[in-house]
């Protein structure tokens, strides 16, 4: 869980870097490179010392670069924020423990990706490369079931402790949001981008988060 925990991490610095963050952490999730180098399917995780300080080697150069003028990520580091506005409601729905930040994270950012090609910022194949990368790892971990309901996670993302630095209307939502892989938003609000929470919804719904309107209808019928 901690190991899946921090490739989440990577899987954000190499959606928001783009260039050879994303590379190496696509070469590092290859289900030919693990079935060639360890046996097995390939949906199997393993990763050897030299590709995981590889990866260790890209994440710390990829906070350091962003950091080194925005040590407290109030400004242009907030993009380390990137999908953690739904990551952190989707991991209290759940309760303490059960789904790890990294991989809560992941899910947060393909959550983003949904809304920024429904806004139009991102191009349906620019959100297609980038979700392709989250599924890297995410196919690996599926969230356990049976899933908290979309309007609990949602109530919950709404309450987040980033809301008011992007002005959010009270059908708004924000996070870090982005054109494709290494083209960050930016906004003159922490790199905020604010965006009707109805977006989040029906991300939510089309990941199987039930609804309580659904199941309020069925149990009516």
């Amino acid at each position: 869980g901690e190991l899946f925990s921090g490739i989440g991490e990577l899987a954000k610095n190499a959606a928001l870097l783009g260039g050879k963050h994303a590379e190496g952490f696509c070469q590092a999730l290859n289900r030919d490179r693990i079935n060639s180098e360890h046996g097995g399917s390939g949906d199997e995780f393993a990763i050897d010392d030299s590709m995981l300080s590889t990866l260790l080697a890209l994440g710390i150069e990829a906070k350091m670069t962003v950091l080194l003028n925005d040590a407290y990520e109030k400004t242009s580091g907030m993009i380390f924020e990137y999908g953690h506005t739904v990551s952190h409601a989707i991991e209290k729905a759940y309760g303490d423990g059960v789904v790890p930040h990294g991989l809560g994270v992941t899910y947060g950012m393909i959550s983003s990706s949904y809304a920024a090609e429904k806004l139009g910022i991102m191009s349906g194949k620019d959100r297609e490369e980038h979700d392709k990368l989250c599924w890297l790892l995410l196919r690996r971990w599926p969230l356990p079931e049976p899933k908290p309901s979309a309007e609990t996670v949602l109530s919950i993302a709404m309450r987040d402790s980033k809301r008011g630095l992007a002005g959010e209307a009270d059908d708004e939502i924000s996070d870090v949001l982005l054109r494709s892989m290494g083209d960050i938003v930016q906004t003159p609000t922490n790199n905020l981008s604010k965006f009707p929470c109805s977006l989040v919804y029906e991300w939510l719904v089309d990941m199987g988060f039930p609804s309580q309107e659904d199941s309020a209808e069925g149990k009516v019928q």
